[in-house]
């Protein structure tokens, strides 16, 4: 019995030092790091903070506002489209307020933009919206309405030097034979001040036919619409006034204003 006894315990150490020595010698398991997100301390004042989250909050919603606006088409400005605007950067130390329970109050307003800010991406939405833009105006065909091709006159002098007569007001149509280059439709109508045979100024309405020539684009401020500046030469025949000392043959160079779409 005791020389069994014996025989099993030393069977039983054996095995446990063999499990041993295999645990040993096996290769360790991979480890995985944990990262931990870091977060900016904050050391600014609580007055500071809610002055900076509130502007912070404030230029946020100006440009969410302007982007859901204008992201599909290009603002348009004085003299040319507007440059895209950027979203506003948030302060660095902002993410660390949002990880605690506010309810109200400027951080809770500005936790939420961020949120937003952040989940929407829109920087990366901006540039991609952008690009796509720039290509659709690049493939796809110019269509224009009837109304961008009329044309809005005002104060065209005389070509002839040292004439006193003025085309006061009147419009014209073209027809676009280049980007730039426009040649008229139909023959146009002006309203004309000129000298009479008896020196005497005189009203005469009169057509006139030419071409123009797109100078430069605007927004035009009144009517809130973006617009096109012509340089046109044209032609000019009075109607029914044979007292103008210019029934002739006339010439007239002066401006024109179209409209585009918005």
């Amino acid at each position: 019995m005791d020389t069994r006894g014996g025989f099993l315990s030393l069977s039983l150490s054996l095995c446990l030092v063999a499990n041993a020595a295999a645990q040993s010698s096996a290769p360790p398991l991979p480890s995985r790091a944990v990262v931990v997100p870091s977060f900016t301390p904050i050391a600014v004042s609580g007055a500071l903070q809610a002055v900076v989250l509130t502007q912070w909050t404030h230029d946020y919603r100006e440009w969410r506002a302007w982007y859901l606006q204008w992201r599909n088409r290009p603002e348009p400005g004085v003299l040319s489209a507007r440059a895209r605007r950027l979203p506003p950067v948030p302060p660095p130390w902002l993410p660390s307020l949002c990880m605690g329970l506010i309810d109200d109050g400027p951080v809770a307003d500005a936790c939420a933009a961020w949120r937003e800010w952040q989940a929407d991406d829109m920087a990366a939405s901006l540039m991609s919206e952008q690009i796509a833009q720039t290509r659709a105006a690049v493939e796809s065909p110019q269509k224009t309405l009837w109304w961008e091709r009329v044309h809005v006159d005002a104060l065209w002098p005389m070509a002839r030097s040292g004439s006193n007569a003025i085309g006061v007001v009147g419009l014209h149509t073209t027809v676009h034979l280049t980007k730039r280059f426009q040649v008229f439709m139909l023959p146009g109508f002006i309203l004309m001040r000129a000298p009479g045979l008896d020196g005497a100024q005189n009203w005469s309405a009169a057509t006139d036919w030419g071409f123009s020539v797109r100078l430069f684009d605007l927004r035009v401020p009144i009517a809130g619409r973006p617009g096109s500046v012509h340089l046109n030469m044209a032609r000019v025949w009075m109607l029914g006034n044979s007292n103008v000392a210019a029934a002739g043959e006339t010439y007239l160079a002066g401006l024109s204003l179209s409209f585009k779409q918005r």
